[in-house]
This record gives C-alpha cells, sequence and structure tokens, in this order.
C-alpha cells in the first residue's frame, strides 16, 4: 500500500540581536540536525555589528536549505520578532531559538517524537552551559528543567564524548523519558521549562496570537508569555536528555558571573525584570483573553473558557509566593 503519511515540518525562527560571533554556530547546529524535514527562518532585530552580513553569507553557501531572513528597521524584542517570524512559518512545529545558542543533532527528532506520542503543546528539554569560547561549564545547566527538579539521573558520560558538543558524537539520544505537565496540576505562571531553545512549539497554538491584534504590545518575556501561553492552552511536557547549549557571555541576559552552582545567581535587572513577570503574567494572560474574547470564546466555547479563567486566576504555588516575598526585599 503506498505510504500516504508524512512526517511534520518544524520552523526554526532564530533571533539574533548583535551576535555575529555565534550566529554561524547556531545555523550550522540547524543544519545538522538528523530530522531534515524543517526550515530556517532568521529575524535579525536590528543588529549594529555584522551578524547580517554572518548570516547573508550562511545562506549564500547553504542554497540548498530553506532560509527565510528578515531584518528588523528598528529593535522591536524578542517577542514581536518572533511573531514577524511565525508568520511566514510553513511548518506544523515552531521552535524559538536564540542565535547564541547550539542545537546537538537530535534536539529536532526527540522534540518531534516527544509531540506525536503525548498531546502537548508544548515540549521542553534539558540544555548543557557553555561560554562563549564553546568550553563547556555543566553538562547540566541551572536553566534546564531537569536540573530544577533534582529528580533527573546525571548519566555517566566521559568528556570525550562532549568534547564536540557542537555535533553531539557519541552521546546517547534514544528513549528519552518524557514527563507531561497537566495544566490542570502545573500553575501555568510558575517556570516548568527550560529558556527559549530549550522548547519546541504546536504552530496551530502559537497562531491565535496572529489573530489578535494588540499581541505585539505584549510586554512580557516573549519565552515567559508563549510557553505559559502554550501550557495554558494545551498542556506541556518535559524531555529528560540534554539536547542543545546555552551559551553564557558577557552580553547574556541573564549572566551574573560566568560562575555555575546549583543555584541561579542573576544580575539585579534580571531578577527584577523576572519577579515582576512573574507578578504580571496572570493579568497580562487575563486581559488579553478578555480583550479578544469574541475570538476565544468562537475558538473554545464559554464552558472551556470558564476553565481557562479559573487556570489563571487561581494559578498560585510555592514558587509564586516564594518571588512574592522576595520582592519585598528588592528595591
Amino acid at each position: 500500500m503506498e505510504n500516504f503519511l508524512n512526517l511534520p515540518q518544524v520552523s526554526f525562527i532564530v533571533i539574533t540581536h548583535n551576535f555575529e560571533k555565534f550566529v554561524c554556530d547556531c545555523l550550522n547546529s540547524i543544519k545538522n540536525q538528523t530530522y531534515k524535514n524543517i526550515e530556517i527562518i532568521v529575524v535579525d532585530d536590528c543588529s549594529k555589528d555584522l551578524t547580517a552580513e554572518k548570516i547573508q553569507n550562511f545562506i549564500n553557501e547553504n542554497t540548498n536549505l530553506s532560509v527565510k531572513f528578515i531584518r528588523n528597521e528598528k529593535n522591536i524584542g524578542q517577542l514581536a520578532s518572533f511573531i514577524k517570524g511565525l508568520e511566514i512559518a510553513d511548518g506544523q512545529f515552531v521552535c524559538q531559538i536564540d542565535g547564541d545558542d547550539v542545537l546537538f543533532p537530535e534536539y529536532c527528532a526527540l522534540h518531534v517524537e516527544a509531540h506525536l506520542k503525548t498531546p502537548v503543546a508544548l515540549t521542553s528539554c534539558n540544555g548543557c552551559a557553555i561560554d562563549e569560547n564553546n568550553v563547556i561549564h555543566c553538562f547540566m545547566s541551572t536553566e534546564s528543567p531537569g536540573a530544577r527538579k533534582n529528580k533527573i539521573q546525571i548519566e555517566n558520560k566521559t568528556f570525550e564524548e562532549f568534547e564536540n558538543y557542537r555535533c553531539a558524537k557519541g552521546i546517547n539520544v534514544q528513549g528519552a523519558g518524557v514527563c507531561v505537565l497537566d495544566n490542570d496540576k502545573y500553575s501555568f505562571a510558575s517556570w516548568h521549562w527550560g529558556p527559549a531553545t530549550s522548547a519546541m512549539m504546536r504552530k496551530t497554538v502559537c497562531d491565535i496570537i496572529l489573530n489578535i491584534e494588540n499581541a505585539k504590545k505584549l510586554k512580557i518575556t516573549a519565552d515567559k508569555f508563549l510557553f505559559s501561553f502554550c501550557h495554558l492552552i494545551g498542556s506541556s511536557a518535559l524531555i529528560d536528555k540534554t539536547l542543545y547549549a546555552y551559551r553564557r557571555h558577557n552580553s547574556n541576559y541573564s549572566l551574573a558571573n560566568p560562575l555555575l552552582g546549583n543555584k541561579k545567581y542573576y544580575k539585579e535587572k534580571t531578577q527584577k525584570n523576572y519577579i515582576r513577570n512573574n507578578k504580571r503574567i496572570r493579568s497580562e494572560m487575563f486581559s488579553f483573553i478578555r480583550e479578544n474574547k469574541d475570538y476565544f470564546e468562537e475558538r473554545f466555547n464559554r464552558s472551556n473558557m470558564f476553565l481557562i479563567y479559573k487556570r489563571i486566576i487561581f494559578s498560585f504555588d510555592k514558587k509564586f509566593f516564594k518571588g512574592f516575598f522576595r520582592s519585598l526585599f528588592i528595591r
């Protein structure tokens, strides 16, 4: 019988801003994915260095790849840049990739497999920590879901297995465990996932924000809004594998210093922003949906909208209260 089933396409939306030193490593790591049904959309958010030239050179040297390039005339931020990429994405799944990070070859395959096995809106994986010179500082970054949950065992690996981390030679990625986080049990407003590059989202869920007129006015950090929205609508899942490298460098948003420990130490500006976002996500999400009430009710019907509102209003857990009390001591 003729095989009429096709595997889904994945759209990698790479967002860059002054990443001339790192962007080609990022793009090459996407190019080298074992899962081949992909497209690359690069959104350069008004870089002032040679980032745009580096991207154009990559496109010219890889004419066999499907690459779309958008250059913003002014800096509009991650969420608005992601939306611009989403508008022209053809894939059934989308990833928001930071242009300074690097993916392991099985990143896409394992994410797609997890999505096909579980009907969730979002999957997130673990990542290792590297510096600006491609030196590995930790096999599991503190930004990884597995590191925070303290329940995922680190497999025994040699340094030789990680020395070529950009192509992940020798890393066993088969049989990755997947833990589903039901949105009725796990608060949508808390952070259960890794940073932007860690995740793959169903485009049908992300497409909802394209129909909302005020989407580009949202001020919540891009991955905070996107991941929270996906989890609110369709739950999420964690993949128990290190599938990408999270880069720490001098202009990295969350970097306080190059020293890694079992706690996160953010710059004061970053910590204030995270606490502010954790406070605002409920009101922002509630307002976002209420201002587009007719659209959401038509799509989800009134009874389901009641459940969505309930998840937003009662999305309080230990993490929220810890963040709230911590904020009292930060000016």
